[in-house]
């Protein structure tokens, strides 16, 4: 391979995410990776033996994705002497819903999980704890109980992710934080 030049699995892996987050699982055939990464169909099947295993390697380079942006996040939030906890935690979760990919595997988490093996359940536990691990080191680093956890992560999937999962409209960013500051129990 030439220096610099990017592996044709890796551009697989792109090319493969794509489809996965415009069609989801199901909709997405190895035939049309073939097409959208340029490549024979022999390479796809020589670097992923099935389209399950293709699309847990996607799955596991968005979970690697999603920890560098949301670490990234994190610590601008963490170095920021402005923001305050609830203004934090929505942060995180906008990063966190903006995404295309991100919202695609919970798309294909909800429409499509009676046909995923249970590796495949695992990756999105993976995932879910990327965001989660995040959050909960926001709540320590400004002191927040963590009995107020649940409610915290309930009111914020209500209010940010299912709406955009749903096509509705979401709550505004400042209509969360008030919500949230009444909801919160600080140590």
């Amino acid at each position: 391979m030439a220096r610099g030049r990017p592996s044709k699995k890796a551009h697989i892996i792109d090319a493969a995410c794509v489809l996965f987050s415009k069609q989801g699982y199901q909709s997405t055939s190895i035939d049309q990776v073939v097409l959208a990464a340029e490549v024979s169909k022999p390479t796809v099947y020589s670097n992923f033996p099935t389209k399950l295993v293709l699309w847990e390697t996607v799955l596991e380079s968005l979970i690697e994705r999603a920890k560098e942006d949301m670490s990234a996040c994190l610590h601008c939030l963490q170095e920021s002497n402005d923001s305050t906890f609830t203004k934090g935690w929505v942060s995180l979760w906008q990063v966190w819903v903006e995404k295309a990919e991100r919202l695609a595997v919970y798309r294909v988490l909800l429409g499509e999980q009676h046909k995923l093996e249970a590796s495949t359940l695992v990756l999105f536990d993976q995932f879910e704890t990327v965001l989660e691990s995040m959050l909960k080191r926001w709540i320590e680093a400004c002191h927040v109980s963590q009995d107020s956890w649940f409610l915290l992560k309930a009111i914020s999937k209500e209010a940010l992710l299912m709406p955009v999962l749903l096509n509705q409209n979401r709550m505004s960013s400042d209509q969360l934080t008030l919500l949230l500051e009444k909801s919160i129990t600080t140590k």
